[in-house]
């Protein structure tokens, strides 16, 4: 090399040298001093709260403002992190701080304009909205507001934060994503997409698969719904696909490639079906496949063994025909990783033999199988050091292999044997003492085998014994000490044990004894001062044994002693002060002993005293301010002791004072009240508008009272929290006020029994969640309302008894009652054909077949819906609705023209009432398609025509009514038929067969027994004069015409040339 170019070469490393050197020297630039204050702001804004989550850690606690060279250095600070050559803050970790609070959009944190990575999770933002501001953080490429308690729509703000790569807004439930679409669709960088918990509501984009570099994706219950796109999953470097509890998301495994880099796939209790393809073999990354409880059938190929490096595995709940893979497996067969295995409801019938390779199971879960006999020994083996959990209950079990080797499972901490076949008496050396759960209810053990001391299960905290065959008095003594939670009800027990040894209980916090046979008095002084909830009920006490040792009870919280023989007046000293929740219903209690003042229980938060004797005025000065729910229905309470206009309970949310003879004004609960329930009693006057103040109301029943006065509008507006509204058998007049907000939540409207006039208001049309709408017996001037048609909930619908007029047409596209199970439009003034294009939109009415016994009702405030319907010819009052329960009532108004076939596609029904019109023509041989039919009533019509005998087929017709019509021919032939009475089909004179007298051939007719009426009401079954005479001769009249124009039709020349007519 030159010596020019050496010397040049030597000048340039000193030069870089002492330029680096110069760099390394220069100090780190300190935070910008308006992000500093940014972040004290921020800060500020918040409580630090550290209940938030229980491991919380308050870093910001730590930050400072002190100068430091003459400036605040923010970058130091915990959670903060800054840029090495600007000083701008570029990140920002609180997660898990501790911060309660709101955040909103003219927050300081969104004047870090600089940040990158932001992560807020594990908060309590208390239920903010998320702020649209968040757009301004356009540098943004990670951020974290999972579990913060986040409300209302994202901001669209968010779609628009291109740079990120990573989204976490998962498990804020209050959280909605209106479209996923929307949201994505500017995010093409996203490598992590986490919205577990979040209601989407929507169906999964097809352009989620164009995201080339989408590693993670995370959508667990967010009430997706429609097909998921299948390419998704052949996403060149998708890692985790966590798609579960979906239930309206359907879908099935594509082929799966070897290059497919799958680590986790979860779809469990979705509605993905079809068959496992072979090729899920190839995913040889795989760590968790999660099925569980999907559609999934035929058989479970034998190439699942080729995922080696499974840890979770859980096929439960599917519908294979073929586990062979699994049941005769071969010694070789392994998952060689596998920590959690669930195979729980798969019909298994035998312990799968490939258990016994498989050494590092952690958890296993056999439950709800077929699996009988005994437990073997060698379960236990292959995984005894690491097997903590152990899962077999809803089998056929009936006990351990008789070995000690159960002992050898070291870090057993719980076992499940609950609802199998376990009988006499429960082994407990065969428990390892490691164990801390035991489930052993819902079997036929009578006690423990030969032991008389459990000591050596040292660790035990939970001990279910319910529904059992103990009987006798307690062995206390057996109870280890550890103890935290024992569960005994539904056995026979009379006591406990003599013994004392009760209080070496010292960790007990729940004893539940319901159901048992407990008798006289309780000995609180037995039970451990540690007890915080004691389930008393359903037994055979008098009362609490009379002792000041109760006081060492300081941590009670619940008591419950329903349903029991006290009697008199409860004693007050004899529960602590620490009470919450105090359970006395169904027992002969008449009130407190010795006690003017208030209740000495300052944390009362319920108080039932349902179906006690309870008598006079109720002293509410008794009853303190914590309160929360009161209870005291079906007493005989007349009324309020100090009555006033408001109820003095600031805390109230539930009241419930049905079925009692209170009089009087309807006192006005405090505002937070959730349930007013006060039906059954004689309250009088008009309903104030202070209930309109009650904004967080969701039931409020005020039926069969004598209230009057009008509906006030503003009740209309307390819609958006009601869910129920009950207002039937009253005076109340007047209209129904025409302002249902938008937004409506109720799910029950009851007016029944009312003097209401006037139109239905059309702002009905609002209330989209609707279930329920009984308007029946009012005086309703108005025509059909087809505009209801549009609420897709409504199930059951009445207007019976009231002043509707005109027919039922012109059916709009989108009115179709499809959900509609029951109608009653009976004693109206409908007029017209019957309306059959609704038959054949009544979609709900044409489903039918074995379905899970539920009665209908509301789930959220657990109202059990009932109605009065005209069925198997009397009024009955059906207190509960079986959910497959399908009617349609038109009785009693001025229908005419015939019966439509399409009647006959309601497969459904179990009543059809269309007696008392004017309806002509044929009985349509269809109804025989009505296979579940149970009262069938086409009385006092204009019927001609023979009874279809198909009609014979309907085995479950129970009631069957065609008197007063003009058919002919003979009654169909069949056991449901021959014991239908004669009633059901006199004023027929054309009728014969069984069971009339009346044989077909006779020349003579049997005079009619009954008469037949218009089209409103009944005749008496005696009255008999001309009506009999002329109804036979419009019958014959009737057929006459009939037949002459149907010989005029088809004989055209036969006739003419009979009776000499010219053409």
């Amino acid at each position: 090399m030159p010596t020019c170019f050496r010397f040049l070469f030597s000048d340039l490393l000193v030069l870089y040298l002492l330029l680096l050197a110069a760099s390394l020297s220069s100090p780190q630039p300190f935070c910008h001093q308006d992000e500093s204050l940014a972040l004290m702001q921020f800060k500020d804004s918040f409580i630090i709260h550290k209940d938030t989550f229980w491991s919380c850690y308050p870093k910001a606690t730590s930050w400072s403002v002190e100068a430091e060279h003459g400036r605040s250095d923010c970058c130091s600070w915990d959670g903060v992190e800054c840029d090495p050559h600007t000083g701008h803050v570029i990140g920002l970790d609180l997660s898990d701080s501790c911060l309660y609070g709101s955040i909103n959009s003219n927050s300081s944190l969104f004047r870090l304009s600089h940040l990158r990575s932001l992560n807020l999770a594990l908060n309590d933002f208390n239920y903010s909205k998320m702020p649209s501001t968040i757009g301004n953080l356009s540098w943004l490429t990670y951020l974290n507001l999972s579990h913060s308690y986040i409300s209302k729509e994202v901001p669209s703000e968010v779609s628009y934060l291109s740079k990120l790569s990573s989204l976490d807004l998962s498990f804020n439930s209050n959280l909605i994503i209106g479209s996923l679409t929307r949201l994505v669709q500017n995010l093409t960088r996203l490598e992590e997409i986490v919205l577990s918990g979040v209601m989407i509501s929507s169906i999964v984009p097809e352009s989620l698969a164009n995201s080339s570099s989408l590693k993670t994706l995370k959508l667990e219950g967010c009430g997706l719904y429609g097909e998921f796109p299948s390419r998704i999953f052949q996403l060149p470097q998708l890692r985790d696909l966590w798609i579960g509890t979906n239930e309206d998301l359907t879908g099935q495994l594509p082929e799966f490639h070897f290059s497919t880099v799958l680590q986790a796939l979860s779809l469990s209790e979705t509605s993905f079906s079809g068959k496992l393809p072979t090729s899920i073999g190839n995913l040889n990354s795989l760590e968790i496949l999660d099925i569980a409880y999907c559609n999934f059938s035929r058989s479970i190929p034998n190439s699942l063994w080729n995922l080696t490096q499974l840890t979770i595995l859980d096929l439960s709940g599917n519908s294979f025909d073929d586990s062979s893979c699994l049941t005769k497996a071969s010694s070789n067969h392994t998952f060689p990783h596998l920590q959690y295995l669930h195979l729980s409801s798969l019909n298994l019938t035998k312990f799968p033999s490939f258990l016994r390779n498989q050494n590092k199971l952690v958890q296993l879960d056999l439950s709800k199988n077929n699996i009988q006999g005994i437990i073997p020994k060698w379960i236990f083996h292959p995984s005894k050091e690491n097997l903590q959990y152990l899962f077999l209950s809803n089998n056929f079990l009936t006990g351990f292999e008789n070995s000690q080797d159960v002992l050898h499972l070291p870090n057993l901490q719980t076992l499940e044997l609950q609802n199998s076949r376990l009988q006499g008496s429960f082994s407990i050396p065969l428990v390892a003492p490691s164990i801390r759960d035991l489930y052993i209810s819902n079997n036929s053990l009578a006690g423990f085998e030969n032991f008389q001391n459990v000591l050596h299960l040292p660790n035990l905290l939970v001990l279910y014994l319910n529904n059992n065959m103990l009987q006798g008095s307690l062995p206390i003594s057996q109870i280890p000490p550890s103890i935290q939670y024992l569960y005994i009800s539904n056995n026979f027990l009379t006591g406990f044990e003599n013994s004392q040894d009760v209080l070496h209980l010292s960790n007990l916090q729940t004893l539940d004894l319901q159901s048992n046979r407990l008798q006289g008095l309780f000995p609180i002084p037995l039970v451990a001062p540690s007890i915080r909830d004691l389930y008393l009920s359903n037994n055979f006490l008098t009362g609490l044994e009379n002792s000041q040792d109760v006081l060492l009870l300081p941590n009670l919280r619940t008591l419950d002693l329903e349903n029991n023989n006290l009697q008199g007046l409860f004693p007050i000293h004899l529960v602590a002060s620490s009470i919450r929740y105090l359970y006395l219903s169904d027992n002969f209690l008449t009130g407190f002993e010795n006690s003017r003042d208030v209740l000495p229980w300052p944390n009362l938060q319920s108080l039932d005293l349902q179906n006690n004797m309870l008598q006079g005025s109720f002293p509410i000065s008794q009853i303190p301010p914590s309160i929360q729910d009161l209870y005291l229905s079906n007493n005989f309470l007349t009324g309020f002791e100090n009555s006033r206009d408001v109820l003095p309970w600031p805390n109230l949310l539930m009241l419930d004072l049905e079925n009692n003879s209170l009089q009087g004004s309807l006192p006005i609960p405090p505002p937070y009240v959730q349930l007013y329930r006060v039906k059954k009693n004689a309250f009088t006057g008009e309903i104030s508008p202070l209930f309109c103040n009650l904004s967080s109301l969701y039931v409020l029943d005020l039926s069969y009272n004598n209230l009057s006065g009008k509906l006030h509008p503003c009740l209309c507006d307390s819609s958006q929290s009601l869910t129920a509204l009950e207002l039937q058998s009253n005076n109340i007049g007047g209209t129904i006020p025409d302002a249902w907000a938008k937004g409506c939540s109720l799910r029950i409207i009851d007016l029944n029994h009312n003097q209401l006039q006037g139109r239905l208001p059309r702002s009905l049309a609002n209330c989209k969640e609707l279930e329920y709408l009984n308007i029946g017996y009012n005086k309703i001037h108005d025509t059909f309302p087809l505009w209801l048609g549009t609420l897709p909930e409504l199930k059951i619908f009445i207007l019976r008894s009231n002043e509707f007029y005109g027919a039922i047409r012109n059916i709009q596209p989108n009115c179709t009652f499809s959900n509609l199970h029951i109608i009653d439009l009976s004693h109206n003034n409908f007029s017209g054909d019957l309306p059959s294009e609704c038959f054949q939109r009544w979609n709900a009415m044409k489903l039918f077949g074995a379905k899970k016994l539920q009665y209908m009702m509301d789930h959220n405030s657990g109202i059990l819906y009932s109605i009065t319907l005209t069925a198997k010819g009397i009024e009955l009052e059906y207190e509960r609705i079986q959910d497959e329960l399908i009617v349609i009532d038109l009785s009693c108004n001025r229908f005419e023209g015939e019966i439509p076939e399409v009647v006959g596609n309601l497969k459904g029904l179990h009543i059809l009432n269309f007696s008392n019109n004017a309806l002509s023509g044929h009985i349509p041989s269809s109804l025989a398609n009505l296979t579940n039919l149970e009262s069938l009533d086409l009385s006092q019509n204009k019927l001609f025509g023979e009874i279809p005998p198909q009609l014979a087929q309907l085995t479950f017709l129970e009631i069957f009514k065609v008197f007063n019509n003009c058919l002919t021919g003979s009654i169909p032939h069949g056991s449901q038929f021959e014991r239908f009475p004669n009633s059901s089909f006199d004023g027929n004179p054309g009728l014969c067969g069984r069971p009339l007298s009346k044989a077909c051939g006779d020349s003579l007719p049997k005079p009619p027994t009954s008469t037949f009426e218009g089209n409103q009401g009944l005749v008496s079954p005696f009255e008999f004069g001309w009506k009999a005479v002329a109804m036979g001769y419009i019958c014959g009249l009737v057929i006459g015409i009939v037949i002459g124009q149907w010989v005029i039709a088809s004989k055209q020349d036969w006739f003419v040339n009979t009776f000499r007519i010219k053409k």
